[in-house]
């Protein structure tokens, strides 16, 4: 009987660390969209958890980690435009570092334009950097890495 309690209690254990490692406040999406048979944008959406915030692309010292998304590992591609998030963020005195910051409280998806200079390779590779809080805790800045291939339609 005390074998199959200890088994169940670690079964419950082992669900309850499995689902909170499901539930990341953030949560990343990359994509890649041709606009032609020679350009495109790369789209990378954070998924916000509600109540949890994502810190903005610049960020004060003694302040929290900043949002980086780093494409230095990709191929057959040059980007032709900046870093541009769908909406600016918010700015907000944070009470936890003191500081004024800037952040996103809703899912946001960041574009870069590219241009194909080798369709046989091109990919949108590297990684993304960043730090969630809510009003009472943050997660441990992450680096997510992420590869994409672009992938062209042939011409009619």
């Amino acid at each position: 009987m005390q074998r199959i309690s200890m088994t169940l209690i670690a079964l419950l254990m082992l669900t309850f660390f499995s689902s909170a490692q499901d539930a990341a406040p953030v949560k990343w999406q990359v994509t890649v969209k041709l606009t032609s048979p020679t350009e495109g944008v790369a789209i990378f959406k954070a998924r916000l958890e509600p109540g949890w915030h994502l810190y903005g692309l610049e960020m004060p010292q003694g302040g929290p980690k900043a949002t980086v998304i780093n494409t230095d590992e990709s191929t057959g591609v040059e980007f032709t435009g900046a870093l541009t998030p769908d909406r600016a963020p918010l700015k907000v005195h944070d009470s936890m570092f003191n500081l004024d910051l800037s952040w996103w409280d809703k899912d946001i998806a960041f574009r870069r334009k590219f241009k194909v200079t080798n369709p046989s390779n091109a990919c949108i590779a590297g990684t993304i950097t960043f730090m969630g809080c809510n009003d009472m805790t943050c997660s441990p800045p992450s680096t997510q890495k992420f590869s994409k291939k672009v992938v062209s339609t042939p011409a009619k």
